[in-house]
């Protein structure tokens, strides 16, 4: 079964004056901002429509740091508003490199990651407005284009680019997935791509750059002539390798790229992937390791950030992030659980699983394992507010768990759940119980993502 895709892409690299902020996401704790010019590589977007029987299923792709849940809704809000797609057919992942603009104002809070006033905080939204807008024009522009039929294929190749930097894990991402499409000539139209690794190797400095991702998809349309696209792999816990700086972009772009040129040049272990279609998106809570919804838990959490409050001076995270909570509690309450939207692309010959947050590696294993299909696993798809880490990461703290461990009853300093201010960590199993036990925030992932891959 052949498809008609069309391509578009657009540029997102804050720029003034079209851009009211310059603020950079990624790295805390203190105030960090490019300044006009500094740019090392563009930010791209790019958006495919895959047309399926006349239906378009797009695939949108952008080199940012994160999505936030309401610059999600409003995208995805907008677009069935206008009635150009169903929910169920509409993915959108960023790239999350650590090297672009700082996007939203609730998760990540840069009133907390960086100590931002609310002059700087309204300039950051001023500039997620305008990614929007370019987000939406350009998905808007490429269901206008012409189009071209396609078949596909896909493959998988390997590469070594980064490292797992959580203490005790061990298993480091390697896999290369490709999607090739052609035309009936055989000439190549588009090529998607990933990989699982945090696009970090540019470093902590204040240069706009796409990091290693846009590099490797530079270098592959330099190389084979069409678009290339990157999609991020669920690397919470994989980090680029080092050393870092602007040679390390370049570096490991490269060893990115010349995976991919090389297996598509080969044209080894490509199989056939067809239609139709079948598209769900399911949307799991996940729930804390307190209930929050308990007015005595939630008293003893508000003593408790009210004491960070004495203990930590005003500019330091703890403090910022302490302050958060307690005028949460005070005002609207704190919330119950991280909702955590998942959605399933199922094709003949592959299937597309696209995990919201910053997903550790540890759900690529256990899913791969339990699922005997050709499998494309994708993190930071639709919404990124938080670190889902599996039972054996929640159960030794850390900044991925949330907590200092051993106390999983409140969120821990410096921890992921400060910087996406939440209260607490995620609920896990009973420390060496497994499989997951029900009720925990890995049982339900699991279980949901296992329905999605084994029904309709």
């Amino acid at each position: 079964m052949v498809f008609q895709i069309a391509v578009g892409s657009t540029e997102l690299t804050p720029k003034v004056p079209a851009f009211p902020s310059l603020w950079m996401g990624g790295y805390g704790w203190s105030p960090r901002g490019s300044s006009p010019g500094n740019v090392a590589r563009e930010l791209k977007a790019h958006c495919m429509v895959i047309w399926d029987d006349g239906y378009p299923n797009v695939l949108l792709r952008a080199d940012l740091i994160s999505i936030p849940r309401d610059m999600n809704q409003w995208i995805r809000g907008t677009l069935i508003d206008e009635g150009l797609l169903s929910d169920t057919d509409f993915m959108m992942v960023s790239s999350h490199t650590h090297s672009g603009p700082l996007v939203g104002d609730i998760r990540p809070n840069p009133y907390i990651l960086m100590g931002l006033n609310q002059a700087d905080i309204d300039a950051v939204n001023g500039t997620t407005n305008v990614l929007i807008d370019r987000l939406l024009d350009l998905v808007r522009a490429t269901l206008n284009k012409t189009r071209t039929t396609v078949t596909f294929r896909y493959a998988e190749a390997s590469v070594n680019i980064g490292y797992n930097r959580v203490e005790h894990q061990t298993y480091v991402m390697n896999t290369v997935p490709i999607l090739v499409a052609r035309k009936a000539n055989n000439n190549r139209v588009a090529i998607l791509f990933g990989a699982g690794s945090h696009p970090v190797s540019r470093g902590n400095d204040t240069t706009f750059d796409c990091d290693y991702p846009g590099r490797a998809a530079a270098q592959i349309e330099a190389s084979l002539g069409v678009p290339a696209m990157f999609f991020q792999g669920t690397c919470g816990d994989q980090n680029a390798n080092e050393p870092r700086g602007n040679a390390q972009v370049i570096n490991l772009g490269d060893k990115l790229a010349n995976a991919v040129i090389t297996k598509i040049n080969a044209n080894t272990g490509f199989t056939n992937v067809t239609g139709p279609i079948m598209t769900r998106i399911e949307e799991v809570q996940l729930p804390f390791a307190v209930d929050t919804s308990n007015p005595t838990v939630v008293a003893n959490l508000r003593s408790r950030y009210a004491a960070r409050l004495t203990q930590f001076p005003t500019d330091d995270v703890n403090y910022r992030h302490a302050k958060v909570m307690v005028d949460m509690i005070d005002g609207p309450g704190l919330p119950t659980h991280i909702a955590m939207p998942i959605q399933r692309w199922q094709f003949n010959g592959l299937t597309i699983l696209a995990l919201a947050h910053e997903v550790l590696s540890g759900f690529h294993v256990r899913l791969k394992a339990a699922y005997p299909g050709k499998l494309w696993i994708m993190g930071y798809a639709n919404e990124v507010e938080a670190y889902i880490a599996p039972d054996d990461v929640l159960w030794n703290g850390g900044y991925e768990a949330g907590f200092e461990w051993p106390d999983n009853t409140i969120a821990g300093g410096g921890s992921f759940a400060e910087v996406y201010a939440w209260p607490a960590p995620l609920k896990a199993s009973p420390v060496g119980v497994t499989p997951a036990v029900a009720g925990s925030a890995e049982k339900i992932i699991m279980d949901c993502c296992l329905d999605l891959l084994n029904n309709p």
